[in-house]
């Protein structure tokens, strides 16, 4: 699930923040944008990003998106995950 043609949020019509952080090559996995402007991430579909685009495994995907995505959440962050697959 590549992002083949990866979405130019500033020509979508819809706001984005100036703040708001977009995680390169994981367009595929965004599931909408919150009233503050901020990409909304799926979990689930960030992994899928990592396994198809860095031909990493599952497992590897999920520590990476663990380590180096959800932490940049709680150093100011600006975009929200979401966990759909409970």
């Amino acid at each position: 699930m590549k992002d083949l043609h990866p979405i130019d949020w500033s020509e979508t019509g819809y706001y984005i923040s100036d703040r708001a952080l977009v995680l390169t090559g994981c367009d595929s996995a965004v599931l909408g944008i919150t009233d503050e402007g901020l990409l909304c991430y799926s979990y689930e579909l960030l992994i899928d990003a990592f396994v198809s685009s860095e031909d990493m495994t599952p497992e590897e995907a999920r520590e990476w998106v663990e380590f180096n995505v959800l932490r940049l959440q709680g150093n100011g962050g600006y975009f929200q995950v979401v966990y759909t697959d409970i």
